[in-house]
């Protein structure tokens, strides 16, 4: 009789390959500042080079994706990720706020109750809202917008800690989609102007004669320019002239003249009564403005930092062509460069791009939910970058803990963590209440005196519970994908899932112990190795996503 299948697995609690994740690899490590290479000007357009296309400029694809993008030209797919697209579906959002005056005949309990009634409801639509984004990426309707969307909102970082409103998080990502693929310049004067980060750097206590410094300052380090490209003075004077932009409790920018310094001002050698928009044309004329930003677009799409050559020809590029960013991405997703093996599955996945990636080369669909909590968990929480710089990325994202976490995530979307092995059901039935009058969002706060182990073994078990809460079960058939590609020893049922799911390939010392576990198993179960993929063995699709589990865990799962 064929023995029953073994139980789930749990959680993994020790990755021993994660060393070869943290000591580069002879051509597959990200490039280190001033790196020289050889380019091959010549290249050939196949599924290698459209599987890094889809992973750098989108969130990833499937095989079958892949290959049907294969079959066609590198400029069909280009034009296809460069496609104006319209948001057919805008999330539906509520200004929630206190209205002037609102709070004034309420008692200082019913205040009180009041107040934490909008944070909570503004909270919970915010949350919503990144459900919404998440599941823009993880539905490929607009792969190249949602990458830019994201990149800008590392760039132009603002938070809800600080922000402390929803609707004004909501609008800016909204207004960093409108822009996303637009004109620089038009999307850093309307930055400037947007309510969210008028709040987050507090420039509505920017006013003649008491001037903040700190929207002016980061304009020039962050946005625009870069350290060591402007002074103090210039600083100081770039604050008179944003002074009196202002964001109302309705949301709206407001410009108020009696708090503007109409002065004279002298910034980046230039004199006048600037203001605001006279400030951005005076960014936007300097030499270190187009290097600052092709420099922070290559490093993100390339994963490494580039060289001084490379950054002064994708500033020539972008200034002629206006700042414009279509026809600045279009050049380097046709560059050579762009495919040199240097760099082709050597970037390490942000959080948000290993989950969201997951999903679509399982070709299986998480909720949003999970993948956007899952990525909190892991260092990734959209709409709270840890600081103005926004997310430090590289091997940041990468520890012992985030690593195991990644696998246990990775175990839960397939199905094969058993997910009551994380906490009690009592604890579990705890916490979910409490779930049910707060946001996801608060629930992550609920342990802050616990250790990070603790914290990290709190925050999966939410994750996972929410799983259960949501019924969800993962729609995978990876039985009929090897079926397909008549995989009929262990060896290639092994090399067939390592090239579904990962974008390089695995050493001989990485994927042989794969072998070697997947024929234990098998034989445990008494199946044929001819037999594996014939006929209804019970268990067979079980084994197969164990296998998927251990290798999404791998150190090589975490480069793409």
């Amino acid at each position: 009789m064929t023995p029953q299948p073994k139980n789930r697995m749990r959680p993994i609690h020790l990755l021993p390959l994660f060393p070869l994740l943290l000591v580069p690899q002879a051509g597959a490590s990200p490039v280190s500042p001033g790196f020289q290479e050889t380019v091959v000007q010549e290249m050939e357009w196949g599924e290698r080079e459209v599987e890094h296309l889809l992973n750098r400029a989108g969130f990833g694809a499937g095989t079958e994706q892949v290959q049907r993008w294969a079959a066609r030209s590198q400029a069909e797919l280009i034009d296809h990720l460069m496609e104006p697209r319209v948001v057919a579906d805008p999330f539906p959002y509520e200004i929630v706020t206190r209205q002037r005056g609102a709070l004034n005949d309420l008692s200082e309990d019913e205040r009180r109750a009041e107040q934490q009634r909008i944070r909570r409801e503004s909270r919970r639509q915010a949350g919503d809202f990144v459900m919404w984004w998440v599941d823009r990426m993880i539905t490929d309707v607009d792969p190249l917008g949602e990458r830019m969307t994201l990149f800008w909102h590392g760039h132009f970082t603002s938070s809800l800690q600080t922000v402390k409103q929803g609707h004004l998080m909501i609008q800016q990502n909204e207004l960093l989609r409108e822009h996303a693929l637009g004109n620089y310049g038009t999307l850093l004067r309307e930055v400037l102007k947007d309510p969210a980060m008028i709040r987050y750097l507090d420039n509505n206590s920017n006013r003649k004669g008491r001037p903040n410094e700190n929207l002016a300052r980061e304009v020039m380090e962050l946005f625009s320019l870069g350290e060591g490209e402007y002074t103090e003075d210039d600083i100081k004077e770039a604050a008179r002239a944003l002074s009196g932009h202002t964001a109302g409790l309705d949301g709206k920018h407001r410009f108020v003249p009696r708090q503007h310094d109409f002065g004279e001002k002298t910034i980046l050698g230039v004199t006048g009564k600037h203001d605001l928009d006279d400030l951005v044309n005076i960014l936007l004329e300097q030499d270190a403005c187009p290097r600052w930003i092709v420099q922070r677009l290559l490093t993100y799409f390339e994963g490494a930092t580039p060289t001084l050559d490379r950054v002064e020809t994708y500033a020539r590029i972008f200034e002629e062509n206006g700042m414009e960013l279509r026809p600045t991405l279009r050049a380097l997703f046709e560059d050579p460069a762009f495919y040199r093996p240097a760099i082709v599955g050597a970037k390490v996945l942000s959080p948000i791009d290993y989950l969201v990636g997951l999903n679509r080369r399982l070709e299986s669909t998480a909720a949003p939910l999970v993948v956007s909590q899952g990525a909190a968990t892991l260092g990734q929480k959209l709409f709270d970058p840890p600081n103005v710089k926004g997310w430090e990325g590289g091997f940041a994202w990468i520890s012992t803990s985030t690593l195991m976490q990644r696998g246990n995530l990775a175990g839960m979307m397939l199905g094969v963590i058993d997910m009551s092995d994380l906490r009690s059901d009592e604890e579990l039935d705890e916490m979910m209440e409490s779930m049910d009058e707060a946001s996801m969002d608060d629930e992550m706060q609920m342990d802050d005196a616990a250790t990070p182990p603790q914290r990290a073994r709190n925050e999966m078990a939410v994750i996972a519970r929410a799983m259960s809460r949501f019924e969800y079960r993962p729609r995978l058939n990876l039985r009929a994908r090897l079926t397909q590609a008549d995989a009929d020893t262990d060896v290639k049922v092994v090399d067939l899932m390592l090239h579904e799911l990962l974008a390089i390939e695995v050493p001989a010392e990485s994927a042989g112990p794969l072998v070697t576990w997947f024929q234990a198993e098998r034989e445990a179960m008494e199946i044929p190795e001819k037999a594996v993929l014939r006929g209804r063995r019970r268990g067979v699709e079980d084994l197969l996503r164990r296998l998927a589990h251990k290798i999404l865990s791998l150190p090589e799962a975490q480069l793409g």
